[in-house]
């Protein structure tokens, strides 16, 4: 029996159903199969894979099968030739170039700035005000990563070359999921803004390598300038590639992660009881993130939910099989972790917020490929160690001073599947200090 299951009712039905909600019509094939079949065009045929033994063939065992296809093709027009573009040999040489920047010693020499930067962010907020935490988290990270990884401090120019990171995302998003996207060269609002930003971050860049020649500090930007063979223009598009993976997609996780927690009081005083335990008054350190366990599986279950990487996508190099079954070259493939995170066949009750499934028992239950926040295989997230210890301090950070609550003119929460999943028009929440909370 085929393990290829074709999806229910009109094609063109279908595609307007995924162009208007993409989560929804990503979980909502989940019941279908292992593979399911959207019946697209013979030549690139499409399917949906459900299964988590597929998507170890294609992501693990058989990779060499697959590249990232059309998603890096309009990443490039952004990124350049970057480690998120490249394909084969030159992506796996960047990677390996990379790859020392993320040692965990290297990650722990990080920490003291993730402390540093979030305290004094946190100390400009107020008890009593609103505020835009999505935008605050922006800020937060994209510090956090010309700091550590760049060894560049910007003040005045922050908040435009924040802004040029923006455009840039939104820009690209419009591009990746649309049928037909526009040429570059036609003089469109959009064109124009988008030319302009990547100026600004082009800008930013070349400063970026100007500064770090006349030092001697060991960031990742020094060790790929000692690197032989490589050019400025690889250097400006590993640059940008950071500037723009390695700060967005934190921040929104962290933005998912206050709301849940915003609804699920009962969830912050279990987690609050842990920090007053292993902390008391102090800030915590990098060898305190092995003991708060609590935290861990909060930031855990909030990826689960809101995964920032929403969509993977793959095409076939040549004909293959995936679970015996035969697919031919160009077939293209799309793995959900949002829709695979909310498989009641692999997680209980998918769509309730319950950090205690990712305790060290429960966990042991979660399939190896049913849980994949940060990808897999040769094309995982680099940096998702890096990003995990960052998330997790300024989660600790923050909740030693401040309890959040959605503002009472936040707009209903929805999720914008964007370059990486996002709250759809921002996130505004109230600031209470927690010195204030505990003498209620």
């Amino acid at each position: 029996m085929s393990k290829v299951v074709e999806i229910e009712g009109a094609r063109l039905k279908n595609f307007l159903h995924f162009q208007r909600d993409s989560l929804g019509f990503m979980t909502s094939v989940l019941h279908l199969g292992d593979i399911v079949s959207v019946r697209s065009s013979k030549r690139t045929p499409s399917y949906i894979l459900n299964h988590p033994e597929a998507i170890r063939e294609v992501l693990i065992s058989k990779e060499q099968s697959f590249r990232k296809g059309r998603s890096s093709r309009i990443l490039r027009e952004t990124v350049g030739q970057g480690i998120l573009t490249t394909e084969g040999k030159k992506h796996d040489h960047q990677r390996q170039s990379m790859l020392p920047a993320f040692h965990k010693q290297r990650i722990q020499e990080y920490a003291p700035i993730v402390i540093e930067q979030a305290t004094r962010a946190f100390d400009e907020w107020q008890d009593g005000e609103e505020r835009w935490v999505h935008r605050d988290f922006m800020m937060l990270t994209l510090t956090v990563i010309m700091q550590t990884l760049f060894g560049a401090k910007l003040k005045e120019d922050a908040e435009r070359v924040a802004r040029a990171v923006e455009e840039t995302i939104q820009y690209t998003a419009k591009r990746m999921y649309s049928p037909i996207p526009l040429p570059k060269f036609i003089p469109t609002r959009g064109n124009l803004r988008h030319t302009q930003s990547m100026g600004v971050l082009h800008q930013t860049a070349k400063g970026f390598v100007q500064q770090q020649e006349k030092r001697d500090s060991p960031t990742l930007l020094r060790h790929l300038l000692e690197e032989d063979g490589v050019e400025e223009q690889e250097l400006i598009d590993q640059i940008i590639t950071m500037l723009i993976a390695g700060h967005e997609t934190t921040a929104n996780a962290l933005s998912w992660t206050w709301y849940l927690l915003s609804q699920h009081p009962e969830v912050e005083v279990k987690w609050r009881e842990e920090l007053d335990c292993v902390l008391g008054d102090r800030p915590p350190t990098y060898e305190d993130l092995t003991k708060l366990s609590y935290t861990q599986q909060i930031w855990q279950e909030s990826l689960r939910l809101y995964p920032p990487a929403w969509m993977i996508l793959r095409e076939a190099n040549e004909d293959v099989e995936i679970l015996g079954e035969p697919f031919t070259r160009n077939s293209i493939f799309m793995i959900s972790p949002y829709s695979l995170h909310r498989n009641p066949q692999y997680f209980d009750q998918p769509e309730k917020f319950m950090p205690e499934r990712f305790a060290p028992e429960a966990v042991k239950s979660i399939p190896r490929y049913a849980y994949l926040p940060f990808g897999a295989g040769s094309r995982s997230c680099i940096g998702n160690q890096f990003a995990s210890m960052e998330a997790t301090l300024i989660m600790v950070l923050l909740a030693q001073r401040y309890r959040l609550v959605l503002a009472p003119a936040q707009a209903p929460i929805q999720a914008e599947p964007s370059v990486s999943l996002r709250i759809k028009g921002g996130l505004k929440m109230l600031v209470k200090s927690r010195s204030d909370q505990s003498r209620k």
